[in-house]
């Protein structure tokens, strides 16, 4: 059959479609494929009563898991843990099909080591269905127990090639440990600063290798304190032998990453003299205005060394509206004998500012200012309180304030650990101690001294220092832990008392400062002990203890 021209058009646009549509099918994306093993989809979901857990060495601790079924489904679950901490173990569980929780318990024999926060999974199954939750799980020693998940337990440090001495120790708020004091060099002292990582090992990404060396002036240089700004910056305070005028106040402002700030004072470094005495800054404390105080002694030829305190700005000039010039001396003592501050303690009594520092050589001196450093008469007498414990031999070391705004002074008197605790006008409270004092002998016919102490949250005190052992000459670490009242924490190392030999052998090791490391991965907040450790040298040397 003849076809007409208009059937032969539509012929053509007929072929011409099918045609393009036939191309269009080649660049379609091919259907993926059907997995021949498909995941079944989770036809319940697990929940854990607490994220962290904490098993107490030759203990267990129990934590309850809920299953949420969907609807639908009224399986059994069988619950099984993965991951615990070396020498744990945990029972098994099923949730049956009637229930919604069940139990499992976790376990650390007596020989378990401690362990840094591990995350353990719980693991529910039912048929080929399956969910997951984790939680933190942590092997802990009992109360006074060296950490030995602190790099084993304690961390010698070597900053320079000779002698190092750790006199001062801050936590960051990361955890990070700060321990600062003197390296000897070819010829003088430097100030030398030491940055830990939370559990102990060197933080490489501070200074060099996580070690900071600092030459003040062409003298020896010596560090004694150490503060953390708000913004994370650390202030070292201490003394620099400045010529002339012998020993000055020297205090260093570094970076978060241990270079010198140098947007404070000269290059990083601020020094201030007093007289043409020696003078030597042992305290540190920054206000909530960012103003930072340092404490010590100044020299001069009428009253001998006097309580000195200095004011600085936050830019670390010297705060004129601060005593003289930003400077304050106080002589305690009618003779020329050593007036020493120690400690400060920034106090609020009756909604007004009041600094107290602490101090004293032969007994416990302490004296109140106002914040223009003026002498408080408010407190003691004419703002001094001169003797504590009677004694021709002592010293207080460290302060700290109780929850309430009371003052706690630590120290040593007649050869053991001391502790006073006073009220707003530096009267005793006798509500401490024995008429609001405490001795304790740490070893029997050994000296002890005091030389930190740290207030918990529930209010017990700790207090770390050094005590000879053995009836020799041989230091050790020591940390004692009081409850609020003064008496001894028998559920704390033995009776209260921990001593810990650091160095190899008999050698002498000696605390000197204190601090507390919270730690929410536990959740607990441990104790830090740093001072020396007298190896072929003497070296830096950090313990860190169970609470």
């Amino acid at each position: 059959m003849k076809m007409n021209p208009t059937h032969k058009w539509l012929l053509s646009l007929a072929v011409a479609v099918l045609t393009a549509c036939s191309a269009c099918g080649d660049d379609k994306e091919p259907e993926p494929e059907p997995n021949p093993n498909p995941q079944p989809t989770a036809k319940f979901t697990l929940a854990v009563d607490k994220d962290k857990l904490p098993v107490l060495q030759g203990s267990s601790g129990t934590i309850t898991v809920t299953v949420t079924r969907e609807t639908g489904f009224t399986g059994a679950v069988a619950l099984a843990l993965s991951g615990l901490p070396t020498g744990a173990t945990a029972t098994s569980a099923t949730v049956a099909s009637d229930a919604q929780k069940a139990d499992i318990t976790i376990s650390a024999p007596g020989t378990a080591p401690h362990s840094l926060p591990t995350t353990v999974t719980v693991t529910g199954t039912s048929g080929d269905t399956s969910a997951t939750k984790t939680l933190a799980v942590t092997v802990r020693g009992p109360a006074g127990s060296v950490d030995t998940s602190f790099a084993s337990g304690k961390v010698i440090t070597s900053v320079g090639q000779s002698e190092d001495y750790a006199e001062a120790i801050a936590v960051q708020s990361d955890g990070k440990v700060i321990v600062v004091g003197r390296s000897a060099g070819a010829a003088n002292t430097d100030y030398a600063v030491v940055r830990y990582n939370r559990d102990g090992d060197l933080d490489t990404g501070f200074g060099t290798g996580g070690k900071v060396t600092t030459p003040i002036n062409a003298g020896s240089d010596e560090a004694y304190a150490v503060a953390v700004q708000s913004d994370g910056k650390i202030l070292v305070a201490g003394t620099t032998e400045a010529g002339a005028s012998g020993y000055d106040f020297a205090l260093v402002r570094y970076n978060t990453n241990g270079s010198l700030d140098t947007a404070f004072g000269t290059g990083g470094k601020v020094t201030t003299a007093f007289g043409n005495g020696p003078d030597k800054a042992y305290a540190i404390a920054v206000q909530p205005d960012g103003k930072i105080l340092l404490g010590g002694e100044a020299s001069f030829t009428a009253t001998g060394l006097d309580f000195a305190l200095a004011r600085y700005n936050a830019d670390g000039t010297l705060d004129t509206g601060f005593g003289t010039g930003g400077k304050v001396t106080t002589s305690l003592k009618p003779d020329t004998g050593r007036d020493v501050v120690f400690s400060l303690a920034l106090q609020t009594v009756s909604g007004q500012s009041r600094i107290v520092a602490v101090g004293g050589d032969g007994d416990f001196l302490l004296a109140g200012y106002t914040s223009a450093g003026a002498l408080d008469t408010a407190f003691g007498t004419g703002g001094k309180v001169v003797g504590v414990f009677g004694t021709v031999i002592g010293s207080a070391r460290s302060s700290a304030l109780t929850s309430d705004g009371k003052l706690v002074v630590a120290g040593d008197a007649n050869g053991g650990f001391a502790l006073a605790r006073m009220n707003a006008d530096g009267t005793l409270d006798t509500s401490f101690g024995t008429s609001g004092k405490v001795v304790t002998q740490v070893n029997a016919g050994n000296e002890a001294t005091a030389t930190a102490l740290a207030i918990q949250s529930d209010g017990k005190l700790v207090a770390g220092g050094w005590t000879y052992t053995g009836g020799s000459s041989a230091g050790d670490f020591a940390v004692l832990r009081y409850d609020a009242s003064g008496t001894l924490d028998t559920a704390f190392g033995t009776g209260g008392k921990v001593t810990t030999a650091m160095a190899s052998g008999t050698k002498s090791d000696q605390a000197k400062a204190v601090a507390l490391q919270p730690d929410d991965r536990v959740p607990v907040t441990r104790i830090l002990l740093a001072g020396s450790a007298n190896e072929s040298n003497n070296e830096f040397a950090v313990t860190r203890y169970w609470p």
